[in-house]
C-alpha cells in the first residue's frame, strides 16, 4: 500500500523511475567522453603548436647563419678563398648544431667539403710562400686578421678591416701597395655606406678612420673626413687636436 501511494504521490511507475535512472547514467558517461574528446583535442593542439613553434625557430635560425655565407668564392685569390672557405665551413657547422634536425646531415656534408676545399688551399698557399721575403709574410699575417663581415654585420667590421688593409699598403710588398690601399679605401666607403645613423660614431671609429687615411698617405682626406665629423658630432676640441697632429706628424 506504501508503494503504491508513493507512485500515485508523484505519478511515476516503477518502469519510468528506472528509464530516468538510465537517463542519468548515459547522460553522465555521454559527457566523460564529451570531456576525454576535449581534453585530446585540446592535448594534440597544444603538441602541434609547440612542434610548429620548434619548426619555425630552426628555420628562422637557418636563415640567420645562412645570410653570412660566402658566394661565388674566386679560389684564384688563394689569400681570400683560404679564409672563405673556412668561414663558410664554421657557418656550416653551426648550421647542422642549430638548424632544423632533418637538414643536419646535408650541412655536415656541406661543411665537410667545405673544409676539404679549405685544407687543399691552404697547403697549396703555404707552399708557395716557403721562401718568402719579410713583406709577403707580413702580409699573410695581416690577411688572416680580414673579416668576412657578410650580411648583418655593423660598420665597424669594415672600418676594421680598412684598417687592416691600410697597414698592408703601408708594411706589405710595394708592388701589392696599390692594390691593398684601394681595398682599405673600398672597405672605408662600405663602412661609412651601412652605417644607419652618421652621429652614432664614437671616438674609436673616427681615430680609426683617421688613421687609415695616415697610412695611405691621404693627409688632405684625413683633414676632410675630421671637419666634417666635427660638424656631425662635435667630439670635443681636444680630441679633434690630437687627431690633427696625428695626421701632420
Amino acid at each position: 500500500m506504501r508503494n503504491n501511494k508513493i507512485e500515485n504521490r508523484y505519478g511515476y511507475s516503477r518502469r519510468q523511475r528506472i528509464c530516468a535512472w538510465l537517463a542519468l547514467i548515459g547522460i553522465f558517461v555521454c559527457g566523460m567522453m564529451a570531456g576525454a574528446f576535449i581534453w585530446q583535442t585540446k592535448s594534440t593542439h597544444t603538441t602541434d603548436s609547440a612542434v610548429q613553434t620548434e619548426i619555425d625557430a630552426c628555420q628562422m635560425r637557418e636563415k640567420a647563419l645562412a645570410a653570412n655565407l660566402n658566394k661565388n668564392i674566386d679560389d684564384s685569390e688563394l689569400n681570400w678563398a683560404v679564409a672563405a672557405h673556412k668561414h663558410n665551413a664554421d657557418i656550416y657547422d653551426r648550421l647542422a648544431k642549430w638548424g632544423c634536425k632533418e637538414n643536419s646531415d646535408k650541412y655536415i656534408e656541406m661543411r665537410d667539403a667545405e673544409f676539404a676545399t679549405f685544407d687543399v688551399l691552404n697547403k697549396f698557399w703555404n707552399k708557395n710562400i716557403v721562401d718568402d721575403t719579410p713583406c709577403a709574410v707580413i702580409e699573410k699575417s695581416l690577411l688572416s686578421n680580414i673579416d668576412d663581415c657578410g650580411v648583418g654585420y655593423t660598420s665597424e667590421c669594415h672600418l676594421r678591416n680598412a684598417e687592416v688593409y691600410s697597414k698592408i699598403a703601408e708594411d706589405g710588398c710595394q708592388e701589392n701597395q696599390q692594390k691593398y690601399a684601394q681595398k682599405a679605401l673600398d672597405e672605408l666607403k662600405i663602412s661609412e655606406g651601412v652605417r644607419i645613423n652618421e652621429t652614432d660614431l664614437d671616438r674609436g671609429e673616427i681615430r680609426a678612420t683617421v688613421n687609415t687615411y695616415k697610412k695611405l698617405q691621404m693627409q688632405q682626406e684625413a683633414k676632410k673626413y675630421l671637419n666634417k665629423v666635427e660638424k656631425l658630432v662635435n667630439p670635443g676640441i681636444d680630441f679633434i687636436m690630437e687627431l690633427q697632429r696625428v695626421i701632420e706628424e
